[in-house]
């Protein structure tokens, strides 16, 4: 696969060699924008059915393929493929007017399979499958308008099941729970469950409870909502805390010490299994 999709990108950068072709530039999210904002380059060709468009890393390596309908690629229209900074393919779909419509296949940046469905007008359907990086699968089932539907099946790291699962008019009818073993334990077991403070009913109660206003942006009239996000490993270990908004320095370092406060946590969990978990929050710090 890898080879597959690495000489189709050298056969299109030769034929945009061969062509006319324009620069363009793209943002974070590759969507286009104006070169003084831009956070990738590209270039452009026009074809017999629109424009199809490549986007690039800083050091040159291939990012993005897509086809698009108009010259100001804002309407995606066709192959749409992701790639990692290691060539390998992330993510390739289908757009049909901006809307996903047709197969849809991810991949882990070592090459192996990590999603593979379809979606027809950016709506899961049919079978779907899931896979961890080391191969082994991760689930399987069958969605119906977006909605899981009938038996699904979820599996530990190890290949073991971890939970079998039936839906029936999008609500959960019938659940059974598996070990790390594959030795089953029962018929009820946590499914959802966001990471959360040890002892604590939940992140946002313990926030509630334990988070304390600094008393030098009190002082100083300080106030503002700070926006953040943090990371937990399945492990239970705080590794990551990112800031999404702009807010005053007094009150993120506050967020930083409250987090790092927490003595333990335990992980996030879904369908019966410890998973990693980027949780986003936003506190508001208002004055009295």
């Amino acid at each position: 696969m890898k080879i597959i999709f690495t000489q189709v990108f050298i056969i299109a950068a030769f034929t945009l060699n061969a062509q006319d072709s324009s620069s363009c530039y793209f943002d974070a999210q590759l969507v286009p924008t104006e070169k003084r904002n831009a956070v990738y380059t590209g270039k452009m060709v026009e074809t017999g059915n629109g424009w199809e468009a490549f986007a690039f890393y800083p050091d040159g390596k291939p990012l993005m393929k897509g086809s698009y309908k108009d010259k100001k690629l804002r309407v995606r229209q066709g192959s749409y493929t992701v790639f990692y900074p290691n060539g390998k393919p992330k993510l390739s779909v289908s757009f049909d007017n901006n809307t996903i419509d047709g197969d849809y296949t991810s991949w882990h940046e070592n090459g192996l399979l990590e999603d593979s469905g379809l979606i027809k007008e950016n709506i899961k359907t049919g079978l779907w499958k899931k896979w961890y990086s080391t191969g082994i699968q991760e689930s399987e089932g069958v969605y119906e308008d977006g909605a899981a539907e009938g038996t699904w099946k979820w599996y530990h790291p190890n290949g073991k099941p971890a939970t079998i699962e039936v839906y029936s008019n999008q609500k959960l009818k019938d659940l059974t729970c598996f070990d790390t073993l594959g030795n089953q334990t029962g018929f009820s077991c946590r499914i959802d469950k966001k990471p959360c403070p040890v002892n604590a009913y939940s992140f946002e109660s313990y926030v509630i409870e334990n988070l304390i206003y600094p008393q030098a942006a009190l002082k100083k009239g300080i106030e503002g909502n700070v926006a953040f996000e943090f990371f937990i490993t399945s492990e239970g270990r705080l590794t990551r805390i990112n800031f999404t908004n702009e807010s005053h320095p007094m009150l993120r370092d506050e967020i930083v010490k409250f987090l790092k406060a927490i003595p333990s946590w335990e992980p996030a969990i879904s369908h019966n299994r410890a998973v990693d978990c980027l949780y986003s929050y936003e506190v508001p710090f208002n004055l009295p």
